[in-house]
């Protein structure tokens, strides 16, 4: 707010709400209905998700736009081609995906589907031929891209719906995180109650110079006052670590920061960057003379750092999947021979 809007009460102008930060609100305590009774919940949810929410929808809006999944599509369109080494690779991503086929089969008039597919994006250094000076040789270093491991799990009727879909999973992404550290907490709260239980009642034991099974055939510790002290040694640290947790009337409240924190680190826990990469025909990637230029087209891939144990990073591409070059279900047994 300007110096003049302080001093004449002026209101400050503030940015317009996103009118989906009150679905994804609702749709995050859904996942947990119990921190609704901590204190100001959702204006502090709501507070934390816009910037998460909005930074999510500039990285989906990045995105490129959807390609024609089909054979056809594999010799006219460079980024199509780069994904998959041989057009007969389509029919075989396209048939293994339960989704689409779920998609059309609950969606009998449905001439098409959008999908999202996640690939593994590798770069292999290699030896290749290419024209040195005026001799051809066949030992120059070169680096070849290729995608694996293609998985086609969210479809849906348009792109902008897709998009939409992927920016409320990314959303959910980030509350799994957040609920995941609350979940730890939560936790070593009730490790450390149930150990301090255990050592009071090992104190006690002490304490009452033997009084237990110990006491009866002379094995008992209270004669030691080396482990009376450790016992209450270990009782108080215990004890600390407890009172550091906070009271258990302030455990929401605190579960909902950590939620918020969580929201709070989207930049860190939601990465995608972009790759550029020059590539021929062959997924040569052009460089120092290396590679096709003239059959070679400039490419932009996105990359995204999914969150877990360890994290992944998978290329990631929007696809328009027409109902007519939908091959059939993949059977396993059909392919039973092979397997075995």
């Amino acid at each position: 707010m300007s110096l003049f809007g302080r001093l004449f009460g002026a209101k400050e102008d503030r940015a317009p709400e996103d009118p989906r930060l009150r679905h994804v609100v609702a749709r995050v305590l859904e996942m947990h209905s119990r921190l609704r009774l901590a204190p100001r919940c959702e204006a502090r949810l709501a507070t934390a998700m816009a910037p998460a929410l909005a930074h999510i929808g500039e990285l989906v809006a990045g995105a490129p736009r959807a390609h024609q999944a089909n054979t056809a599509a594999w010799s006219t369109d460079p980024y199509v081609r780069a994904y998959f080494a041989a057009p007969d690779d389509i029919n075989q991503v396209l048939a293994r995906s339960g989704a689409l086929h779920d998609y059309f089969d609950a969606n009998p008039g449905a001439s098409s589907a959008y999908a999202v597919m996640g690939m593994t994006m590798n770069e292999r250094n290699t030896l290749g031929v290419a024209l040195v000076g005026e001799q051809t040789r066949s030992d120059v270093p070169q680096t070849t891209l290729g995608f694996s491991d293609h998985n086609i799990r969210l479809c849906g009727a348009d792109e902008d719906g897709l998009r939409e879909e992927v920016t409320q999973r990314m959303m959910d992404q980030l509350a799994i995180e957040g609920l995941a550290k609350v979940a730890a907490k939560t936790s070593l709260r009730e490790d450390l109650e149930q150990e301090r239980a255990l050592l009071a009642t090992r104190l006690r034991l002490l304490e009452r110079q033997g009084a237990g099974l110990g006491g009866m055939v002379g094995t008992d510790a209270s004669s030691d006052p080396g482990e009376m002290a450790r016992v209450r040694a270990e009782a108080e640290e215990n004890e600390q670590r407890l009172k550091a947790l906070g009271p258990r009337s302030e455990v929401l409240s605190r579960q909902l920061d950590t939620l918020c924190e969580a929201f709070a680190s989207a930049g860190e826990l939601l990465q995608v960057s972009t790759l550029q990469r020059r590539v021929d025909r062959m997924n040569v990637v052009v460089q120092h003379g290396v590679g096709d230029e003239a059959e070679s087209h400039m490419l932009q891939f996105r990359v995204a750092r999914v969150p877990g144990n360890p994290p992944q990073k998978r290329a990631l591409a929007i696809l328009r999947v027409a109902r007519a070059d939908m091959p059939r279900a993949v059977n396993l047994l059909d392919n039973a021979d092979r397997l075995l």
